[in-house]
């Protein structure tokens, strides 16, 4: 991942006082500056504890980002939002709140990093009559000396948001997404996946129910199931689904399936200018169905021939058994 660094405002939020110390400009960056919140970024895009968040509908702070443009002022108000919380609820830890404005290979980012104070000792010297001594002076705000954010939010389009649970009105919660930025934990992305392939197939089975009445799906169990997967499939880009992508093909090849897919997809969770991310396995699980009768023979034949007559048909019976003629075979 390439980082990009435009500018740094940091406001110190202490609890302690009545009021937080808010910046006016961007900090000033030298070469140890720019590495450690380079650093810090990137620990925090590769931490286990991050959490795909999405703004709500009335997020007042997605408001805010999409009509403020002045980075300093954003920044500002985010800190003030923050120190409010801490005031109320004295178990949420006083630090410094690092506001970024920055690129990660070319988007455009904002990074809040809030960097709670440790308690330590630094040494101090004192000159008494012709000698000199040494002591030990205890901090109680000294920031982190590795470059790591205990609470964290990279914001683009989504939250990406590191956050820990603090005693609020007498019980344990979080407060940056419910409190602060106004989001809520967006489906990881095999479960989005799911959502948008499970409630395509299933639409189009409600809109179809005779597999006869769609030209390229062949009349067999499962074969809906086969040509809506392999729709979704076909849409990745650079191992990446676009929804929108998705609901135009339903519209063109299953116009009737279209309303009940865009109605029950908006109650799964996925937005519809989501971006769904698909693991190179998931495309080469979906690039072929595997097929096993009760005796335990598996055939597992390319997605794309389920639809094709002339490479296999799928024939059923009287009784509702299902054959499966595979056609020019070579020996």
């Amino acid at each position: 991942m390439e980082l990009k660094l435009n500018q740094v405002v940091l406001h110190l939020l202490d609890p302690g006082a009545s009021e937080p110390v808010l910046s006016d400009r961007a900090m000033d960056m030298d070469a140890d500056l720019y590495e450690y919140y380079t650093a810090t970024l990137e620990r925090a895009f590769a931490s286990d504890e991050v959490k795909n968040c999405r703004f709500l509908p009335d997020s007042a702070f997605a408001a805010e980002m999409a009509q403020n443009n002045d980075f300093i002022d954003l920044s500002r108000r985010i800190a003030g939002v923050i120190f409010e919380q801490m005031l109320q609820y004295q178990a949420i830890p006083a630090g410094d709140l690092a506001v970024v404005d920055f690129t990660a290979d070319g988007v455009p980012f904002y990074g809040v990093l809030k960097l709670n104070y440790r308690p330590g000792y630094t040494h101090h010297t004192e000159l008494m009559g012709n000698g000199r001594f040494s002591s030990m002076v205890p901090q109680r705000t000294l920031l982190p000396g590795t470059p790591k954010a205990d609470e964290a939010a990279l914001i683009d389009r989504t939250v990406r948001l590191i956050e820990k649970k603090f005693t609020l009105d007498d019980k344990k919660d979080f407060y940056l997404s419910t409190r602060v930025f106004g989001c809520t934990e967006a489906l990881q992305e095999k479960a989005k996946l799911k959502a948008v392939c499970e409630t395509a197939v299933a639409a189009v089975k409600e809109a179809y129910p005779e597999p006869e009445e769609l030209d390229d799906v062949p009349p067999f169990d499962g074969g809906t199931e086969t040509a809506v997967e392999l729709l979704v499939r076909n849409q990745a880009v650079d191992n990446q689904i676009s929804v929108e992508d998705v609901r135009e093909r339903i519209r063109e090849n299953f116009p009737l399936a279209a309303p009940k897919f865009e109605e029950a997809l908006a109650e799964t969770g996925v937005q519809e200018n989501d971006r769904v991310t698909v693991t190179p396995a998931r495309i080469k699980k979906l690039e072929s169905r595997s097929f096993k009768t009760e005796s335990g023979i598996e055939i597992k034949i390319p997605a794309e021939l389920c639809s094709s007559d002339d490479a296999v048909e799928f024939i059923h019976s009287a009784t509702g058994g299902l054959s499966l003629l595979i056609k020019d075979v070579l020996v």
